[in-house]
């Protein structure tokens, strides 16, 4: 066998094993995920403790009231001691509040101690990626309900997850959708973003950041506006759902197939109200996207809610394909609003026009004999 040949059939097994890897994870996810769930992905973040509790959990664990002392329990965790000093800094700067605990080291800890990742999680203050800032505080069980479908669906439609540094935004001019992301995140994360506003620009031009404000009531009218968190909350949603938005890809992962209706619902729900348009002068609703596998993957979640939507379609538009999709039928049109729906009033306006228009004509009543 040619070398390349060989090279291709590694890369197929690589995927193919990625693939299950994925999906042996998906068929685990739970309905509610507490912070032990989280450890295997999260080794590299670093978590701030009620410094009582994490005096005490490490005297427990090193079996000594000066933690800081004890070099068997210094090297058993993986921290260096001074030797002139005798002393571990590393574990006293955590006793004296002034250093965080990586889970990595923490994680060590608690096998040597008589406590578990629940008592951590009652004395959990915050977690941040590495020593940086950008700390937030979790609020556990976190759920994987309708509620973070639709932070999942928002960053599929017009959110992101940075391709260099992880960071996660999310972006409208619809005060709605900002004040309902902001809020699904602020009930998970227990923080809010970082609140940029836009310049106003044509559609095609880039803009500039013309100034941050504290709140969402106070942005000016019309503008857009940039939501902006920190790398660790991307790092726990790629734990949950694999990664599902890095840069421009962005994909409906194996973890998220296999998540219950109510998720989804969610998921359809922001990404329509992101990405979607309804006219009921043409009797159209359509979801919209430049990603076309993105587009078929969002038709096989519709599909398993009852919606069966039209194929994927293409046009061209200044010398670039555009991709869409319609759902077209009063059935389908029915069952999506009532099902799913929208969280933009104004969407919510249009498509009641829609239903009430194709209900109220004379060949709907004529086929239902009404």
């Amino acid at each position: 066998m040619k070398i390349s040949k060989i090279f291709k059939v590694n890369e197929m097994r690589l995927e193919k094993q990625k693939y299950i890897n994925e999906f042996n994870l998906a068929k685990q996810m739970k309905k509610e995920v507490y912070l032990e769930d989280l450890v295997p992905s999260l080794q590299k973040t670093h978590i701030k403790l009620n410094l009582g509790f994490l005096n005490r959990l490490l005297q427990n664990a090193s079996k000594s009231n000066k933690p800081h002392r004890n070099q068997e329990f210094a090297k058993r965790i993986g921290c260096p001691v001074n030797k002139d000093k005798k002393s571990a800094t590393t574990i006293y700067g955590w006793m004296m509040g002034y250093r965080t605990v990586s889970f990595s080291k923490l994680t060590k800890i608690i096998n040597l101690s008589d406590y578990n990742w629940k008592d951590i999680e009652t004395n959990l203050i915050s977690i941040k990626v590495g020593i940086r800032s950008g700390e937030i505080s979790p609020i556990f069980p976190i759920r994987i309900d309708e509620k973070m479908g639709s932070i999942v669906g928002h960053i599929l439609g017009d959110g992101s997850i940075g391709l260099r540094f992880h960071s996660l935004f999310y972006s409208n001019s619809n005060v709605e959708l900002l004040k309902e992301f902001n809020k699904n995140m602020r009930n998970i994360v227990g923080i809010g973003p970082r609140i940029w506003v836009q310049e106003k620009s044509r559609f095609e031009e880039k803009t500039r950041w013309l100034k941050r404000v504290n709140n969402l009531n106070k942005i000016p009218k019309g503008h857009n506006v940039g939501l902006f968190y920190p790398k660790i909350c991307s790092d726990i949603l790629y734990a949950l759902f694999g990664i599902f938005a890095e840069g421009k890809n962005k994909k409906i992962t194996p973890q998220i197939i296999n998540l219950d209706k109510e998720f989804k619902k969610g998921l359809i729900r922001a990404f329509f109200d992101d990405e979607g348009s309804v006219r009921s002068d043409s009797h159209t609703v359509r979801f919209h996207q430049d990603n076309k596998k993105l587009l078929k993957q969002m038709i096989i979640l519709l599909k398993s809610l009852g919606i069966e939507p039209q194929k994927v379609r293409s046009y061209k538009k200044k010398n670039k394909l555009r991709y869409y999709f319609n759902i077209t039928g009063f059935r389908e049109y029915y069952r999506f609003y009532h099902s799913i729906g929208c969280t933009s009033s104004k969407k919510k306006k249009e498509f009641e026009l829609l239903i009430n228009k194709v209900k109220n004509s004379k060949q709907f009543k004529k086929k239902y004999a009404l």
